[in-house]
């Protein structure tokens, strides 16, 4: 599925990135205090301001107003400056974030407001502190003076409770709202009735889920629809996506070079993405297929599509040795028919 296009419009914007795989971010105070420095120096580049911030140890939360439509180049030369600091700072390689960062345009009032207390609060939801500006690295803790800070909006609202069931609600609400930019003006996407997904028949059951999911309903009520727990939801999900990883692993690496270099795992399918990767994935690759896929599903692909290709014997005499538990020799798959040709034979004479 290709990236949402990100809006582009001047005003309030709710950024969280993570470390990858969730590792620590910041090991020092050092860290912390760079890591805001270098986000000054993006305001005075890239002309915004910072009504609030939350710096975790394994992901940031910024509240931004933008006055140019520069958004993503000013996050990109932040998110890189901080990791060419850490990496070199802490002697390792590699991508310090887990991706590209997520934005969310703040296109209420309410919105902003409810924001700003869930930022603020992240320190004593996670058992850091317990009150409001105890912790350093929130901006309510008033411990960093930097030109791009604007404290009049946290000075406005009220902290003493913590966040109600009814302002997370409002809040899921906003964070999965669809917008849509025509003519600088911001438009909510209507979302299709949650039926409309799962009655499409060229969308398997998890394709069906993610996609719904995307367009902003929730795992509760994907859920709620399919007669699934929230944690059985989260599981299908969690396999999906690491099915697409891999699928674009192979992809870049030109195993599908009669399709589009573009093609996705939703144009290929799962049955022909496993042919493939029986017949061209590396042993890692195969054995995570067999984890996501199933040992079942990837059998019968096999002896449907691999077994009896005189091309490969030496891949099935693997696959059938190491992941399917047969004590055959190569022989075996010499002397294997294709079943499926040997009925086409017999119904053309």
């Amino acid at each position: 599925m290709p990236r949402n296009v990100r809006i582009e419009k001047l005003g309030f914007y709710h950024i969280i990135n993570r470390g990858v795989a969730r590792t620590n971010i910041y090991l020092s105070d050092e860290d912390y205090l760079q890591f805001l420095e270098i986000v000054q120096d993006a305001s005075d580049e890239y002309s915004f301001e910072m009504y609030s911030f939350c710096l975790m140890n394994n992901h940031y939360h910024l509240l931004l107003k933008t006055y140019d439509k520069n958004l993503s180049a000013a996050m990109q030369k932040i998110n890189s400056r901080y990791s060419i600091y850490y990496n070199n700072k802490y002697k390792r390689v590699g991508p310090l974030w887990q991706g590209r960062f997520k934005s969310w345009f703040v296109y209420d009032e309410v919105y902003l407001h409810t924001l700003v207390r869930y930022i603020e609060f992240n320190p004593i939801k996670a058992n850091i502190t317990q009150n409001i500006g105890q912790y350093t690295w929130a901006m309510s803790s008033n411990n960093v003076l930097l030109p791009m800070l604007h404290f009049d909006i946290i000075q406005k609202i009220d902290f003493t409770n913590l966040m109600s069931e009814e302002e997370q609600r409002k809040l899921d609400v906003f964070l999965n709202t669809k917008l849509d930019i025509k003519e600088d003006t911001l438009i909510k996407k209507e979302k299709h009735k949650i039926e409309s997904y799962f009655e499409n028949l060229t969308h398997t059951r998890e394709n069906a889920t993610y996609k719904a999911i995307s367009d902003g309903y929730t795992q509760k009520e994907v859920g709620n629809y399919l007669g699934l727990s929230h944690v059985t939801i989260s599981k299908m999900l969690k396999n999906y996506k690491q099915k697409i990883k891999l699928f674009k692993k192979l992809r870049d690496k030109g195993i599908f070079w009669s399709y589009s270099k573009n093609v996705s795992y939703e144009d290929i399918g799962s049955w022909l993405f496993v042919e493939y990767l029986l017949k061209y994935g590396d042993f890692d690759d195969i054995k995570l297929g067999f984890e996501l896929f199933g040992k079942r599903y990837m059998k019968k692909v096999w002896e449907e599509k691999l077994k009896s290709d005189k091309g490969f014997i030496k891949t099935n005499l693997m696959l059938a040795r190491v992941f399917f538990d047969m004590d055959v020799e190569s022989n075996y798959f010499r002397e294997v028919k294709n079943e499926r040709f040997e009925k086409l034979k017999l119904l053309a004479s």
